[in-house]
């Protein structure tokens, strides 16, 4: 049987959460993820118009951590994006935070990630509204990671940055020079905007400092971590966003690993892939192989879990995606159409059959496109085949 994270869960959440401290957040995500695509969730039946073949699906949970069901939601976020993304170059920024500061973080997940999203877009518009650098509005596409191969925290903010903005009177600006900033007062700009709006937030209570971690102490991390370089990121400039959006989609949706990456389940050891990093001597496509204490394992994965409800993608200035956007001015100062306002999700089948998977949408015999039909609510079985026929209906 293949190892997957939902059996590793099925066999061993319920014992790590008796000795284990779990949020009402992991918690969720770990049973949904168990119960991901299962009678618990109930299902329904896909049919071939015809009578050729029918097949009895169980609902997806459609958890953002579950990687069993997270190619749909990736797939249908993707196309999204690059309808909206402007047909421009792009350059592809990453704030990563010093580890000091993952006991914080890990307190207070949601109110320290909300200063990481502010901090940055901040940092890069008023930077880049400067007209020493830019002087107009640019677009930010920022995505939270918090993890690393190895699922260890590692908190990252990764932020696509169209190369150029709109200017006041409605034309498109090219940057000054062919960098997008000096990476220095980036940083710098950033650390500083960082550790002031963090402090006020602890100053109004909206974050809690860790147990045995004092006010003096925190004020003391902040000034030594003021005498370091943070780890801030310019990558070189892309001819478009869409191949950046495509690598951060692949790590929006699903958990901080994969099913592909686990490669045995053996005396209470998880075994799986990781790509060795430069930092570690590799070449960062290098394959390491890392074993985990089972209970170690599902702690770094339900750590990354977000709290429910959180924005972990966020768009600033022109894809800030509100009235005030300025991005269909931009689409005209850039030659684009006009984008369509009523644009529908696309189905599973219209993905599948453009992303190559068409087998698993039509009937194997005639190839016509299956029809879902027949719903049956969660903890009942299917109805049977002929009973379920009478009124077929394709599911939007």
């Amino acid at each position: 049987m293949e190892l997957t994270i939902q059996r590793i869960l099925q066999q061993h959440f319920y014992a790590f959460a008796l000795n284990n401290a779990v949020s009402n957040a992991m918690s969720r995500a770990a049973l949904q993820i168990m119960n991901c695509r299962t009678a618990a969730l109930g299902g329904h039946i896909n049919s071939c118009p015809d009578g050729h073949f029918h097949q009895i699906a169980y609902n997806s949970c459609r958890h953002r951590s579950c990687p069993q069901c997270a190619w749909l939601a990736r797939e249908q976020w993707l196309n999204q994006w690059k309808e909206r993304l402007l047909v421009c170059p792009h350059h592809h920024c990453i704030f990563t935070l010093p580890h000091e500061l993952n006991t914080v973080w890990r307190y207070n997940k949601a109110e320290f990630t909300e200063v990481l999203f502010h901090a940055a877009s901040e940092t890069l518009q008023e930077l880049l509204g400067d007209e020493k650098y830019l002087g107009g509005r640019v677009g930010l596409l920022c995505a939270l990671h918090t993890w690393n191969q190895t699922l260890q925290e590692h908190i990252h903010l990764h932020v696509l940055v169209t190369a150029g903005g709109l200017g006041l009177a409605g034309r498109w600006l090219q940057l000054k020079k062919s960098c997008l900033l000096p990476r220095k007062v980036l940083m710098i700009k950033f650390r500083g905007k960082f550790k002031a709006m963090l402090k006020q937030k602890i100053l109004s209570s909206r974050i809690q400092l860790p147990y045995k971690m004092t006010e003096q102490g925190f004020d003391e991390l902040l000034r030594k971590l003021t005498k370091v370089d943070w780890n801030v990121k310019i990558l070189n400039r892309y001819p478009s966003g869409t191949g950046v959006a495509t690598y951060l989609a692949r790590y929006l949706k699903g958990g901080p690993i994969g099913n592909s990456r686990l490669l045995s389940l053996e005396d209470g050891q998880v075994t799986f892939r990781y790509r060795i990093g430069t930092h570690e001597g590799g070449d960062g496509k290098e394959q390491g192989v890392t074993s985990l204490e089972v209970n170690s394992f599902i702690r770094r994965l339900l750590e990354h879990v977000p709290p429910r409800r959180f924005q972990a993608v966020r768009g600033y200035g022109l894809y800030s995606g509100n009235q005030h956007s300025r991005i269909d001015e931009a689409r005209t100062a850039l030659e684009m159409p006009a984008a369509c306002n009523e644009e529908e999700l696309k189905t599973w089948q219209e993905i599948c059959e453009e992303s190559g998977y068409a087998e698993t949408c039509r009937c194997p015999q005639c190839g016509a496109r299956l029809i879902s039909h027949s719903e049956f609510k969660a903890g009942r079985g299917p109805p049977s085949i002929e009973r379920s026929l009478s009124t077929p209906t394709e599911a939007a």
